[in-house]
């Protein structure tokens, strides 16, 4: 490993593994994104480019174990939130919870995704260069019907893919009465983050 990637990694064994799921996902990108190009009409390899090394992140979420008084208390693991992305890949974890909003009647669907699966859920540029066809999922994790799932930590492992901060995102040109601007993707990203970081955080243009 060069020596300048050393400070990043506190227990160095686990590079090599990290950087297997790393390209394993890159992977996917651009077949996820040349299909959902396909069906919105659009040159399914308008985003090759774009998407090839582009920027991504990719999180580890711990969820401790739920103790009597938290279970108690009715509340759940993460409230419902939207991803700022393009989209993210979330292999399936073991213990259940993840809940996805069905915008036709506003309830919430619990996800029961196989073991060994990928999760999809759609983000906030997908959403603006798609024209509002594909929403920005909604999505939340509530806590196991199961008791005994509940007194088990949860772990999820999600890789947000991003386009870098230069990128313009525009509505599809395929796509009639588009409603949004074209905007840098470092401005729209950071006028959605900013709620989070204060108004000081956003980019203008």
């Amino acid at each position: 490993m060069p020596p300048e990637l050393r400070p990043y990694w506190p227990q160095l064994e686990y590079e090599r593994f990290f950087r297997q799921v790393v390209h394993a996902h890159e992977r996917l990108i651009l077949p996820v994104m040349q299909a959902m190009l396909g069906y919105l009409g659009s040159d399914p390899h308008l985003y090759d480019r774009t998407l090839t090394g582009t920027n991504f992140g990719l999180r580890l979420n711990y969820y401790p174990p739920m103790s009597e008084e938290m279970d108690a208390s009715g509340a759940a693991r993460l409230l419902g939130h939207e991803d700022v992305d393009m989209f993210t890949f979330l292999p399936a974890p073991s213990v259940e919870g993840l809940q996805i909003l069905n915008r036709r009647n506003m309830k919430w669907v619990r996800v029961q995704a196989p073991r060994g699966t990928i999760i999809l859920n759609t983000g906030d540029y997908m959403q603006r260069i798609s024209n509002d066809i594909f929403p920005s999922t909604t999505h939340r994790v509530s806590k196991p019907r199961d008791a005994e799932q509940r007194r088990r930590p949860r772990v999820s492992f999600p890789m947000a893919i991003y386009v870098w901060e230069d990128e313009i995102l525009r509505v599809l040109p395929n796509l009639p009465d588009p409603k949004y601007p074209p905007v840098k993707a470092i401005e729209f990203h950071t006028s959605i983050t900013s709620k989070f970081y204060g108004d000081d955080y956003a980019v203008k243009p």
